[in-house]
């Protein structure tokens, strides 16, 4: 019997509403990819979720701010999506990125199984650990607190999204 998995995906949006044209950078977002379309990460036909594939889900978080919700529903809907997810997969670079902290540790409290994607910068950057990322203290947190901590050395954003894409076509076709 195959299995389905519920995902969300984190990380820092790459794009604002408020710019002109924000489509466009918006399409370039990991999630789109993903998606296949930039209207279902920013008006998606059924909040409950985006069908990926047969065993995938994707059940957030979409963008927001274009619908005008407010601070607290939007941090209250995405923390319903973790409780309801199996795997939270993270992709962080050198973005300022505090609610995507907060979101890993909260997937982290729960146990769920984590996927961090990490932008590596150069090996003489960000020395206190073998990660080379400002994000270094989460990734280390999680893989020591939760055995279902997976993480990913990534080049660049570009290089970010196509691993997520490799994880979901070959690790969630069970």
């Amino acid at each position: 019997m195959d299995r389905q998995y519920k995902l969300f995906f984190g990380g820092a949006f790459g794009f604002d509403y408020r710019e002109q044209d924000y489509q466009i950078k918006a399409a370039e977002d990991y999630r789109a990819q993903i998606l296949g379309s930039v209207q279902a990460l920013l008006k998606p036909k059924d909040m409950s979720g985006v069908s990926i594939n047969d065993n995938v889900l994707y059940i957030g978080p979409f963008y927001f701010e274009a619908e005008s919700m407010k601070a607290d529903d939007i941090v209250a809907c995405e923390k319903q999506m973790i409780e309801q997810c199996t795997d939270a997969v993270f992709v962080l670079d050198d973005a300022a990125c505090p609610g995507t902290i907060a979101e890993i540790m909260y997937a982290n409290s729960l146990k769920k199984t984590i996927h961090l994607f990490y932008v590596q910068r150069n090996d003489d950057e960000e020395t206190e650990s073998e990660y080379h990322t400002p994000c270094w203290y989460p990734l280390i947190f999680c893989r020591l607190t939760n055995e279902s901590t997976k993480v990913y050395q990534c080049d660049d954003l570009q290089d970010a999204a196509r691993k997520v894409i490799d994880l979901i076509t070959f690790n969630f076709n069970e």
